[in-house]
C-alpha cells in the first residue's frame, strides 16, 4: 500500500500525518517542540522518522511557514513567527541517507491544495489566521508559485499606507492588523492586562471588554478590505478561510464574505463563495500528502 507522510511545520509544534488521498489520514499527531531552533527542529522530524518507521513510506513532504524560493525550496527573507529558520531548504532537516524522496512547499500553499482538491472549484485562494496570515493560491488543483515561488503573502497586503509596523518590516499589512500577534501587540501598545491572553480566553473576553472588541472588529475590517483586492485580481470562486484562528472562530465568516462582495465588482461576487476550511488543522497535512503523489521526485530540493 503506497503511503506518504506530511510533516506541517507550526510555531509550536509539529502536525504529521500518514495516508494517500485515496485512503485519507491513516495517521494523525501533533508533535510539540519547546527547543526553538534548527537542530532543535532536526531532532523533532527525526523522531517523527523514527515513529513511522514500520509504515512503508514512498515520499515525505514538509509545509513550512515563510517565503520558499521557487525551485531550490529554500527559505528566504524574514520568517516573523520562526525568526531562526530562515536560509536554509526545509528538506536538510531529514537525515541523509533516508533514501525517500522529499519535497517541500509553503505550508499555506498545501492547505489551499487540499482544500481545492476535496471542493469543486478552479480558482481556489486558501487562507490561514493564526499567529501569522498565510494565502496560498490553487488555480485548477495545482499551486500557483509565481516567478520564484513568492506568491500568495496575501498578508503584507498594504491596508493603510504608513500604517502600523509590521514584522516583516513594513508598515500598513493586513497582518499586523488581523493575525493573532497583531491583535495582541496593539493590546499590548494600549497598556492592556489583556495582551497576555491565550487566543481562546480572548475571543470569550471579547464581549466583556471593550478594548479587545475594538481590535477584533479592526481585524476583521482590515482583513475583509485585504482579501477583498484581492478577490478583484484573483477572481477565485472560492475563498477558504482556515488555521487555528478560525478554528476558535476569531472572525464571523459570513460577515468576512458579505463584506467581500459589497468591494468586489458585481460580476465576481455572482460566482463568489466563502467557507471554513473543511480539513481544519490536518489541510496542511493532508495537502503535503497530495502533493507527495503528484511529483516526479528529480531531486531531493524540488518544491513542485
Amino acid at each position: 500500500m503506497t503511503q506518504y507522510l506530511g510533516i506541517d511545520i507550526g510555531a509550536s509544534g509539529f502536525k504529521y500525518g500518514i495516508g494517500s488521498s485515496k485512503l485519507g489520514l491513516q495517521h494523525f499527531a501533533l508533535k510539540r517542540n519547546f527547543d526553538r531552533s534548527i537542530e532543535g527542529f532536526r531532532k523533532v522530524v527525526s523522531d517523527i522518522l523514527a515513529e513511522s518507521a514500520h509504515h512503508e513510506l514512498s515520499g515525505i513532504c514538509i509545509g513550512s511557514p515563510g517565503t520558499i524560493t521557487y525551485p531550490e525550496g529554500k527559505i528566504v527573507g524574514r520568517n516573523p513567527n520562526l525568526p531562526f529558520f530562515t536560509d536554509i531548504k526545509p528538506a536538510d532537516l531529514v537525515p541523509d541517507g533516508m533514501n525517500i524522496p522529499v519535497c517541500v512547499d509553503n505550508d499555506a500553499n498545501l492547505m489551499a491544495l487540499a482544500e481545492a482538491c476535496l471542493k469543486d472549484c478552479r480558482v481556489c485562494v486558501g487562507i490561514t489566521i493564526g499567529s501569522g496570515i498565510g494565502c496560498g493560491i490553487v488555480h485548477r488543483r495545482n499551486i500557483y508559485h509565481g516567478a520564484r515561488g513568492f506568491a500568495g503573502e496575501a498578508g503584507h497586503i498594504i491596508v493603510y499606507p504608513d500604517g502600523l509596523l509590521c514584522t516583516c518590516g513594513q508598515k500598513g499589512c493586513m497582518e499586523a492588523y488581523s493575525s493573532v500577534d497583531g491583535i495582541r501587540r496593539r493590546l499590548h501598545e494600549v497598556h492592556s492586562p489583556y495582551a497576555g491572553l491565550d487566543l481562546p480566553n480572548l475571543i470569550a473576553s471579547r464581549q466583556r471588554y471593550d478594548e479587545i472588541d475594538k481590535f477584533i472588529t479592526e481585524g476583521e475590517q482590515v482583513l475583509i478590505r485585504g482579501l477583498a483586492n484581492l478577490c478583484s485580481v484573483l477572481n477565485p470562486d472560492l475563498l477558504i478561510l482556515g488555521g487555528g484562528a478560525m478554528d476558535l472562530a476569531l472572525y464571523n465568516i459570513k460577515n468576512v464574505e458579505d463584506g467581500i462582495k459589497k468591494l468586489i465588482p458585481p460580476a465576481h461576487a455572482q460566482c463568489f463563495r466563502c467557507v471554513h476550511a473543511s480539513y481544519g488543522n490536518r489541510a496542511g497535512v493532508m495537502g503535503g500528502i497530495i502533493l507527495c503523489e503528484r511529483l516526479n521526485y528529480r531531486n531531493k530540493n524540488c518544491i513542485t
